[in-house]
């Protein structure tokens, strides 16, 4: 059993002692200069408060200074007598011991609160609106703007930017140079019948969960907001991409309320060709598709789909009539094919996720979780897509691109 003094009965004496492992090492007492607490006992704690003197009548194994400014505290202890070995500084970086429970562990939650507010510092001038950015009108009035004018739909999240730049992000789809040629074609285009939506990364982070906010400031720290904002025209009226992710990110359920409605809307009597991944099987198990006039699906890879995508665009062209709204679930690879298809004359929408979306709102989930017989970007870890035993969505199923 080691025995130690602690050094520092202040702010932050509670912290050092709860993280001291009593299985191996007991506190004998508290050290501090200040007349008034010595004598004392550090509550809720039955540890007593002794002088700097009363070290020198005691044996001990360690001091342990509490105090983040510990140098002179050090300094005043090897005064005392102190061999500098015995002495720990518990807030210095290099300092090793074994007496603490998750030391390790507490520098880690340091270390990352520090980067918090580092990048809380970073995003401020964005999010209290004094840095300038291009508008983002919200998803609401996107919808209600492809209800009206029949617009077609291109997103840029933070994969599309990531392939761009041509760098790891999305698992399911690897970089590749013409996919980012084409990406960043779209993002500077002028097509007056194709809504360019982007993030809304910048204002408005309180709407979001904690967690989901922290993440996107993380995200855009360093050089990526600077360089989106520079692949951005600062007098273009943008929509918000997060459209298709309307429920799980956000505090309130009232963004969703409004978005899925709408959605719904832009589907009601139309002829729906879904493009998808193999087991996205959106709609299935649930009512986002019930009010189409006819729903037919065009099955493609769930994973690099950008491989098979002269194939894709090709069958939808010489099959698909015009009349048709085309619905997209193809990652980075759905922001293209929107928009080629909308130069073809369609109405293309890149709908994302919205079907997870949906599912989750459905079920009233506070995190992003499986769900039976689809793909969920975002839990790779034990999903199962077993064929659905639905002879209405086998039929659907015009053909399979994989």
């Amino acid at each position: 059993m080691l025995h130690i003094f602690i050094w520092g009965a202040g702010h932050y004496a509670r912290q050092v002692m709860e993280e001291i492992d009593s299985a191996t090492t007991n506190i004998k007492g508290f050290i501090d200069s200040d007349v008034k607490k010595q004598g004392q006992k550090l509550l809720p704690s039955t540890v007593q408060i002794f002088s700097p003197q009363y070290i020198l009548e005691s044996d001990f194994d360690y001091i342990v200074i509490s105090a983040k400014n510990y140098e002179p505290i050090e300094y005043e202890c090897i005064k005392l007598g102190v061999r500098k070995e015995r002495i720990i500084a518990y807030w210095r970086k290099e300092q090793k011991s074994n007496i603490f429970k998750a030391r390790s562990q507490r520098v880690e939650e340091l270390m990352g609160e520090k980067m918090r507010l580092l990048y809380r510092l970073d995003s401020a001038p964005y999010e209290w609106g004094i840095a300038q950015i291009p508008t983002i009108e919200t998803g609401t009035e996107l919808l209600k703007k492809i209800i009206k004018d029949k617009s077609s739909l291109c997103r840029f999240g933070d994969g599309e930017f990531e392939m761009i730049r041509e760098r790891e992000r999305p698992w399911f789809q690897k970089p590749d140079s013409m996919l980012a040629k084409r990406l960043k074609e779209i993002l500077s285009s002028g097509e007056e019948n194709v809504i360019v939506a982007v993030a809304q990364n910048f204002r408005g982070l309180d709407q979001y969960k904690d967690e989901a906010a922290e993440g996107i400031r993380k995200y855009m720290y360093g050089d990526t907001r600077k360089y989106i904002l520079e692949l951005l025209d600062a007098h273009r009226i943008y929509y918000d991409a997060y459209v298709t992710r309307p429920y799980i990110i956000y505090k309130e359920r009232n963004n969703a309320n409004e978005i899925f409605p709408l959605f719904k809307k832009t589907l009601c009597g139309r002829d729906v060709v879904i493009v998808e991944g193999e087991y996205s099987r959106i709609g299935l198990g649930n009512d986002l598709m019930d009010n189409t006039g006819s729903l037919r699906r065009i099955l493609c890879p769930s994973q690099n789909a950008w491989d098979k995508y002269e194939t894709i665009l090709g069958y939808i062209v010489q099959n698909v009539s015009r009349e048709s709204l085309i619905c997209i679930s193809l990652g980075p690879c759905a922001t293209v094919l929107a928009y080629d298809l909308a130069k073809e004359g369609y109405q293309a929408l890149d709908i994302g996720q919205i079907d997870n979306e949906y599912e989750w709102y459905l079920r009233d989930a506070k995190q992003r979780m499986t769900i039976p017989g689809k793909m969920v970007a975002e839990c790779r870890e034990g999903q199962t897509f077993e064929i659905p035993d639905d002879e209405k969505y086998r039929h659907q199923i015009m053909i399979k691109i994989i």
